[in-house]
């Protein structure tokens, strides 16, 4: 049986991968910084599958020591790892960036690039001597080069997951191990939610956009999961909102009415 490692598995879209990965009939292991988070999410996790086919444990992915400790603790339950998923991060409170403060971006850098970079090089090394596995970075807001005010530090660390993502690939190319992005769009989640529920009212343009384009997790993980298992190219860019949907929901939003942003607050 295969197996998949999730950082940042406990909630939104990395429990939504947890639960899709479990679904195709993989073991997975995933992570959270909280143990409050990481039994929720067990116990959520024990109503649906055998619990012999998932582990969860407290990691920070800024800290060498707990990432070895993740890879090792899935080898001893599962024996080995086909992919592993760098989903964990944080966002910024939309504002002009002279107003966050140092704390708040500098923590968006530590986890968003720094840990996704320590997290790729930990496993990149070991999948290499066990001879197989892929990679894969998650992209957000500003990975495409799209500036949003108020989302400086946010962008910057997604723009550079993707640097960062195609520049590895390249230098690992004709490899054992693929390196590649998923990009799930506007999902609604905590991080994504948190805005309008402070202030609806400020936020009906954003609202509006969401209504038309955001989904559900479980709308998005399947066909993520899916492409992941399926591909074995180096370098791909798994996206679920293509050029296409977005074209197609922009011009069908008069007549459909969605109120997905209604469901949430």
């Amino acid at each position: 049986m295969k197996t998949a490692i999730i950082t940042g598995g406990t909630r939104g879209i990395g429990a939504g991968l947890v639960r899709d990965f479990l679904r195709c009939g993989w073991d997975v292991a995933y992570s959270g910084t909280t143990k409050e988070s990481i039994e929720k999410s067990l116990l959520s996790l024990s109503e649906q599958f055998d619990k012999e086919n998932y582990i969860a444990l407290k990691c920070d992915v800024t800290n060498e020591k707990d990432l070895i400790n993740l890879w090792k603790s899935t080898l001893k339950s599962f024996g080995r790892v086909d992919i592993w998923v760098n989903n964990a991060g944080v966002t910024n409170e939309q504002a002009p960036f002279f107003q966050i403060s140092p704390d708040e971006f500098m923590k968006i850098i530590d986890i968003n690039i720094k840990g996704l970079m320590l997290s790729t090089y930990i496993a990149y090394n070991r999948m290499l001597l066990q001879g197989y596995g892929a990679i894969y970075n998650m992209e957000g807001l500003g990975s495409d080069g799209r500036v949003i005010s108020g989302m400086a530090p946010y962008g910057t660390s997604k723009r550079a997951v993707r640097y960062f993502t195609d520049a590895f690939a390249k230098e690992v190319n004709n490899g054992p191990v693929i390196v590649g992005t998923i990009s799930p769009g506007m999902v609604m989640t905590d991080m994504t939610l948190a805005p309008l529920r402070k202030d609806p009212t400020k936020n009906k343009q954003l609202i509006r956009i969401y209504n038309i384009l955001a989904n559900d997790p479980d709308t998005v993980t399947p066909f993520l999961v899916s492409e992941m298992i399926k591909n074995k190219k180096n370098g791909a860019k798994i996206s679920w909102l293509s050029s296409w949907k977005v074209m197609e929901r922009f011009i069908s939003a008069p007549f459909t009415k969605r109120d997905l942003v209604g469901k949430y607050i």
